[in-house]
């Protein structure tokens, strides 16, 4: 993982310094460098002389407070060490108040590529490196649906029975709390995805935001899912609903201005895989069912749209300022357009 656009090093205060110390077996000292922020959790890049580890912790503004739960992401990535489902391993976790920067979590620091608008060195800029993206994406994602939750500790950490019915009333009144525009196509967007919920799968471990930024992949030729990251809206539900999102951001058959340009902008390369062959491979691996694909295509932009609509009401409020949270202006209606395209009402 490359640091992103800040090169900030905070500073690492000698109580949180002692706290690594006795958590990792390291004497130390140790460095921070500033990865990511924003509403997501807040990313860093933990050295010391005999390591490295990422830590990550709750942004300032939060926009979903319950989505930064560092404990609970946590327990998922425990769950997941040794089940062949490409993780960052966990190393500890501090929810104590009393040390400088709690709450967040320590873990490994995987090497690999997060692609968005470039594609880094060796990687050939064709279809067919778009191609074995798509394939070790989806092949990962299909082996994280797969996992038995339950005996991996899971139970009880979502809320699998009624998941589907729970989502449309839960994410509209979510929008609700900062609604302040019209949104072309919302509304109808909820009414026809109520109308025409899918029925309910076996559950499954739902990573909740899941496209290429949020996956790390190996140096070419190979190219392989190396670590699926950012587990903060990680659940157990329909996991379908990653597939949605993951395909609706997926290939050239996108709008000439397309919602969130920058997310798997790789993708939208002619003669790569279609969505429906992507998703039947996923079907073959991981055995579930993709009839209803359109419905987690729409579903997939709607959400996301009522949920970053609250960083664009944050930057209308002047609590918010960035590039990111000024372009929402635009990216969120575009959402609910390609949204609307998927089911096939606008």
């Amino acid at each position: 993982m490359s640091p992103a656009s800040s090169t900030e090093h905070p500073v690492v205060p000698a109580s949180l310094a002692e706290w690594l110390s006795d958590a990792l077996g390291d004497p130390g000292p140790f460095g921070l460098e500033r990865l990511s922020g924003g509403n997501s959790n807040e990313t860093l890049l933990l050295t010391s002389d005999r390591g490295r580890w990422i830590m990550r912790r709750p942004p300032q503004a939060a926009i979903a407070p319950s989505a930064h739960n560092m404990e609970r992401e946590h327990r998922m990535l425990v769950a997941l060490a040794g089940t062949g489902v490409p993780a960052p391993a966990p190393a500890a976790v501090c929810g104590d108040h009393d040390v400088p920067g709690a709450p967040f979590l320590v873990m490994e620091a995987v090497d690999g590529h997060s692609l968005t608008t470039e594609l880094p060195p060796g990687y050939a800029p064709d279809a067919a490196t778009a191609t074995r993206i798509g394939e070790a994406t989806i092949d990962a994602l299909a082996d994280l649906h797969s996992v038995d939750w339950r005996a991996r500790g899971l139970e009880g950490f979502g809320r699998p029975d009624g998941f589907l019915d729970r989502q449309v009333p839960r994410w509209s009144k979510q929008l609700e709390r900062y609604r302040h525009r019209e949104l072309p196509h919302f509304d109808e967007l909820a009414a026809w995805l109520a109308e025409h919920l899918p029925p309910a799968g076996a559950p499954g471990i739902l990573h909740g935001d899941f496209h290429l930024d949020n996956v790390l992949l190996t140096p070419a030729p190979e190219i392989r899912a190396a670590a699926i990251i950012d587990w903060e809206m990680a659940t157990i539900g329909d996991p379908l609903l990653d597939l949605g999102l993951f395909l609706a951001f997926w290939g050239p058959d996108r709008p000439e201005r397309p919602a969130l340009a920058k997310v798997q902008a790789i993708t939208r390369v002619a003669g790569v895989p279609s969505r429906r062959a992507l998703a039947e491979r996923y079907a073959v691996r991981s055995g579930r069912s993709i009839e209803h694909l359109d419905w987690y295509l729409a579903f997939g932009f709607w959400k996301l749209a009522a949920i970053i609509e609250g960083a664009y009401a944050q930057y209308v409020d002047g609590r918010l300022s960035s590039p990111y949270a000024a372009g929402l202006e635009h990216d969120v209606p575009a959402l609910l357009r390609e949204a609307a395209a998927f089911a096939r009402i606008a």
